[in-house]
């Protein structure tokens, strides 16, 4: 159950959405060459969504990861192509663990709206959390590569996970600094993420915004939150999926009779919306255990996961009841679809998820990934 603040950002994310967002809003920015609608985050700053955590000396409001979730749960009903997780969730908790100028200077533009922030830390495909960073910085110079860095588009502010002689740390990266390569490439959605490379970067000292311990903690708590925000996000997409569909069965028939007058659907149905109701309850259970800092592993890694195989099952059958009509770009509930695909994968698919639970569970490892 929403508190009274939740509520309250409940209701402004469905006012605004429902009149600026929706799939009229994804087909824009899906059509839009750069993937990004700068005049729609700078909303989301106006309404302080994208300064949900960080602190009021930074011009955001604080309110913790519930309320984050809140808002995803209400993107993911909207498909907003918007960055949230990736900005105002990942990036957004290492600019708040950070003193350095360089991030208070990112943070307060993020806050704003005037700012996207992506955090660039995965250097091979299909991997969870935070590895051992192969990308390295010594002596001023950073040298390396990333895959999959997600929210990307002109004019993103880039932050860096990488090696160094004082164990790991987060760099403020100029993405058109000397030595830079970005390779972009579109996703099933719309959206786009790059593989980057870096050639013998250099840097300045006020490019390190964390180091040490305080960067490995920040970073396990961001992909953490951003796991979290996105099963959020996924579960609201099924529950809005699965609402579309009960009303095309209401009024597509087939053998003179609706669909929905047919048992055998209407109890795939039913099963479907247990399922999105188990996700549901599955994402607040990890939120509550990551905002108690124990046992949280095994419940963020079963929240994705259930999350993500909800969203998918609950795509394939909405297409089965659109059928030919579902295939159609001009049917709302294939960009659903794509959404789906895209969001389900990212952070890690619903295989990988469940053998890093059971693996957590068997270990006793509390830290996500």
């Amino acid at each position: 159950m929403d508190n009274e603040l939740q509520q309250m950002l409940r209701d402004s994310a469905q006012g605004y959405l429902g009149g600026a967002g929706g799939a009229a809003h994804a087909r824009k920015v899906r059509d839009d060459q750069a993937g990004f609608d700068a005049a729609a985050w700078a909303s989301f700053g106006e309404l302080g969504w994208t300064g949900v955590l960080l602190p009021e000396s930074l011009g955001g409001s604080e309110l913790g990861l519930e309320p984050a979730l809140t808002l995803a749960e209400e993107m993911g009903r909207t498909i907003a192509p918007e960055p949230f997780v990736a900005s105002a969730v990942i990036a957004a908790t290492l600019l708040a663990a950070s003193t350095a100028s360089a991030a208070t200077e990112l943070a307060s533009a993020l806050a704003e709206g005037q700012r996207s922030v992506t955090f660039a830390w995965q250097e091979s495909r299909g991997v969870l959390g935070a590895p051992a960073f192969d990308t390295y910085f010594a002596n001023g110079t950073l040298t390396g590569a990333k895959v999959h860095v997600p929210g990307w588009h002109p004019g993103v502010a880039l932050l860096v996970a990488a090696g160094s002689d004082d164990g790991p740390v987060v760099l403020v990266v100029d993405p058109a600094a000397a030595g830079v390569s970005v390779t972009a490439q579109r996703l099933t959605d719309g959206s786009f993420a790059a593989d980057i490379a870096f050639e013998k970067v250099v840097l300045g000292d006020d490019a390190v915004l964390l180091s040490g311990e305080a960067a490995a903690a920040a970073i396990d708590q961001a992909l953490a939150r951003g796991t979290v925000a996105l099963a959020a996000q996924l579960e609201g997409l099924a529950g809005a999926l699965w609402r579309m569909t009960a009303d095309y069965m209401k009024d597509r028939s087939q053998f003179g009779s609706r669909l929905s007058d047919f048992q055998a659907l209407r109890h795939q149905m039913v099963d479907l919306y247990a399922q999105i109701e188990l996700a549901a309850a599955s994402w607040r259970a990890a939120a509550t255990a990551l905002d108690a800092g124990e046992g949280a592993a095994v419940a963020i890694h079963a929240a994705k996961a259930r999350c993500s195989q909800a969203a998918q099952d609950m795509s394939r059958w909405a297409i089965q009841y659109h059928g030919a009509f579902g295939y159609t770009d001009e049917a709302d509930v294939g960009l659903f679809v794509h959404a789906a695909l895209t969001w389900s994968t990212w952070l890690g698919n619903p295989a990988a998820h469940r053998r890093a639970a059971l693996m957590a569970h068997r270990s006793g490892n509390v830290r996500h990934g």
